[in-house]
């Protein structure tokens, strides 16, 4: 089975000549960032706008441009977020049509957001896809990216069978197109490495999900610097560019930034798609110190940066630091904070601020 955009006339199955037949693409540093190592850590800053950042496909000339913040949507869909009770899908739909008025064009999404309700197709997919088509003079311009499951046992929450080997997470692939009204996926990634499936199985599923058309380019999420490196390279040697990976990030986590995986990132033009970027508004759940960051953004937002919220600055401190956060949301009055977290990025007093404060309450 084939879907539109698929690059060329083959079989679901690559062949070796095939994979050996690409062109290599090359290494870039991104020109907009600037690295201070104080203390033994990496600190990026970046220049990010939405001009300069894309996703890597395999034709260059086709790289996918994206906006400095994206929008999650793990919430769309799912009643446990309150979906059809607190927020029905107009509501989305308006959340949608805000964000994209004020420059946002990435969204985010995957087979599992919402699945209790894709028989009636009310998934994350479903209504994502219904937003993007009800767009109607730039819905070219939207990246839409979404994830595959990799536990075996997924069957039980999206029916088909047990996920064993490539063939079985291509057709999972198949199936979120299929959900998307069979238009093909902008990026899709895999969710997690594990432990069932190799590096190379998950690496040759994205190559053949780009071979069959299925996605513009691929990804991965929650790998750690050492799974990143391997999956890269793995890729490279296909002459398949390894476009993002999202991880947890935000002022309260900063395990990729500490650990090296930023600055691994960086260094293969890989872009960090940073979820959970607003960890330090979920009081109810961490530990009471973190609530000095907030009033800290909240300070430096109002006296340091023209009198912006606390959120809009915990978001353009992950802009800053070289990622692309993409909060959840699922209401219209979310989309402006967002907004003016875009277009401007935290001075170095101010993010030197925020990180020294938080090396200390780590340290406690």
């Amino acid at each position: 089975t084939s879907f539109p955009g698929m690059r060329s006339p083959q079989s679901s199955l690559p062949s070796s000549s095939n994979a050996s037949n690409r062109v290599p693409f090359t290494r870039r540093r991104r020109k907009t960032s600037k690295i201070i190592v104080e203390k033994g850590v990496c600190r990026v800053m970046s220049s990010n706008n939405s001009k300069s950042l894309y996703l890597k496909t395999v034709d260059g000339n086709e790289n996918l441009p994206i906006s400095e913040i994206g929008l999650g949507t793990i919430s769309w869909g799912d009643e446990s977020y309150g979906f059809n009770k607190q927020y029905r899908e107009k509501d989305l739909k308006e959340t949608y049509r805000k964000a994209r008025e004020c420059g946002v064009n990435f969204f985010d999404t995957a087979e599992v957001y919402g699945y209790k309700n894709t028989k009636f197709e009310q998934s994350s997919e479903h209504i994502l896809s219904r937003c993007r088509e009800e767009e109607a003079e730039d819905e070219s311009e939207v990246v839409i990216g979404s994830k595959v499951f990799t536990i075996p046992w997924t069957n039980a929450l999206l029916g088909g069978g047990f996920r064993l080997g490539k063939e079985s997470l291509v057709l999972a692939g198949k199936e979120s197109v299929k959900r998307m009204n069979n238009r093909p996926m902008d990026l899709w990634s895999i969710h997690f490495p594990f432990p069932s499936f190799s590096q190379e199985v998950l690496m040759s599923a994205l190559e053949e999900s780009l071979d069959l058309g299925l996605t513009k380019a691929v990804g991965v999420s929650n790998y750690n610097k050492e799974q990143l490196e391997k999956a890269y390279d793995i890729l490279d040697k296909r002459g398949i560019p390894l476009a993002s990976n999202q991880v947890e990030y935000s002022i309260l986590n900063r395990k990729a930034e500490k650990e090296g995986l930023l600055r691994s990132c960086q260094d293969r033009d890989v872009k960090v798609v940073a979820y959970s970027p607003l960890k330090a508004l979920k009081t109810t759940e961490i530990a009471e110190k973190y609530v000095i960051m907030n009033k800290l953004c909240d300070f430096i937002g109002q006296v340091n940066s023209g009198g912006k919220s606390s959120v809009s600055v915990m978001l353009n401190y992950c802009v800053t630091k070289g990622t692309i956060p993409i909060p959840g949301v699922k209401k219209v009055e979310q989309i402006a904070d967002i907004e003016n977290a875009m277009g401007w990025t935290l001075d170095e007093e101010s993010l030197l601020t925020i990180d020294e404060k938080m090396d200390y309450l780590d340290g406690l």
